[in-house]
């Protein structure tokens, strides 16, 4: 649809020239007089300049629910005009495939945990063998402090036999049995130390095996971790098997039937299409790039629909959007417009016509635009196509007087008159009397 964005002078052209004769259907309040002429009386009256605009009714929060899952639907819960809230269920997908899923995660789950539960067993033996060959070393370490003090006695016993012997308060054999003996603790000496450096390999094989257990567990802890996430993965599959509403609103679209098969590919299909709140709409409205810079944030507006014909809405503007739109060589700008709809009178995808409140004057004396056209000397009653600062006033004797004015602001139909000699009782010439007719 073609955007019309028509600002007030232009309005002003359409009502006051068409063909060269005046648009005098369209001037209020105007009536013939006894001297055959067409007045209009002149009026205080606020002047309202506004931005004419067409656009399209939308709800105010559109959401549009797709599935990001394949398969087959096999229930449909809701149709159109169906009221839903937040969390409610819409449709339903085939879930048998998505289940055994879920079922094989859970069970690869149950098999990791055994897995990490065997670890850590592993772990803990591992730890108790390296407490005992820490233990045993203990003992061993007592072994060869034992064989020490064996020595050292053995060798002052042989000492004092070897010194008895060579003054003779010795036998010789005593000598050689302490010698023997000495010998001997010496062996064992040697002996125990072997041991104790061997438990100390001991101990150090024992703490790499509980190195190896704790790396082993971690590797089960983390294979948990995975199946554990890959379980919650294929349960949320499962879960969105139910594609759920994610507002509360109403029902607007449904493109899918029961029965049909979806294939989501990179881009979710779109199964349902829900108006938010239908009390509360947004008018799309296109604006021509000649009036936009007059258009305000938080300026008023009204707007009608061909539904509901001689009934005026009333709504506020909430966003002027920056992004050019190119239609038909027309550059146009959207201007969003927020309008309240208690009675639900309004519905979607209407077609508006919308005026955009740009500037309002105080109350004042006002005249018609057609009045600045009228020329009384001119046969045609026109100047030319060109709007003059003068109106022709009709006294009450029936006489006509020209009157000059200094004018300001117009809103396509009256304009305000600033200063000049005129009344508010008065009552402006627009036409002659036989265009009048002829024009009827």
């Amino acid at each position: 649809m073609k955007a019309i964005a028509l600002s007030s002078c232009a309005v002003a052209c359409a009502v006051l020239w068409h063909g060269h004769q005046p648009a005098l259907l369209q001037i209020a309040n105007a009536t013939p007089s006894p001297a055959g002429y067409v007045t209009s009386p002149v009026e205080e009256k606020a002047i309202v300049q506004v931005v004419s605009a067409t656009g399209t009714l939308n709800a105010w929060n559109n959401v549009e629910v797709g599935s990001q899952l394949s398969g087959q639907i096999v229930d449909l819960l809701v149709d159109f005009n169906d009221t839903v809230e937040k969390g409610q269920i819409l449709a339903k997908l085939d879930k048998s495939s998505f289940q055994a899923q879920v079922d094989a995660a859970r069970a690869a789950l149950d098999s990791a945990k055994a897995d990490e539960r065997i670890s850590k067993a592993h772990l803990s033996r591992a730890m108790i063998e390296v407490k005992q060959a820490e233990l045993q070393r203990v003992v061993l370490h007592a072994r060869v402090d034992t064989a020490t003090i064996a020595l050292k006695t053995a060798s002052r016993t042989f000492d004092r036999k070897t010194f008895l012997n060579g003054r003779g308060a010795e036998a010789e054999a005593n000598v050689i049995d302490s010698g023997a003996y000495r010998d001997s603790a010496r062996v064992a000496l040697n002996e125990a130390d072997a041991v104790f450096a061997t438990s100390a390999t001991a101990v150090d094989s024992a703490k790499a095996e509980v190195e190896r257990c704790a790396a082993e567990l971690e590797g089960a802890q983390a294979t948990v971790a995975r199946l554990e996430a890959q379980l919650r993965s294929a349960e949320a599959d499962l879960e969105r098997t139910n594609i759920r509403s994610p507002i509360d609103g109403v029902v607007i679209g449904r493109n899918v039937t029961r029965g049909q098969t979806l294939a989501s590919g990179l881009e979710a299909k779109t199964i349902f299409q829900l108006a938010g709140d239908l009390r509360r709409m947004e008018i799309y409205a296109r604006v021509d790039e000649s009036d936009i810079s007059r258009i305000r944030l938080g300026e008023e507006a009204t707007f009608t629909v061909d539904s509901y014909p001689g009934r005026e809405f009333r709504a506020s503007v909430t966003q002027i959007r920056k992004a050019p739109q190119l239609l038909q060589n027309v550059v146009t700008y959207t201007v969003v417009l927020t309008a309240e709809n208690d009675d639900y009178a309004l519905l979607p995808g209407m077609t508006v016509l919308a005026k955009i409140v740009t500037k309002r004057t105080p109350t004042s004396m006002s005249v018609p635009l057609a009045a600045l056209r009228f020329n009384l000397q001119n046969p045609t009653g026109w100047r030319g196509g060109e709007t003059d600062t003068s109106v022709w006033v009709l006294k009450s004797n029936g006489e006509a007087k020209r009157v000059a004015l200094v004018v300001g602001d117009d809103d396509g139909e009256r304009v305000v008159v600033k200063s000049g000699d005129i009344q508010a009782s008065d009552k402006v010439i627009v036409a002659r009397g036989n265009e009048a007719r002829s024009r009827r």
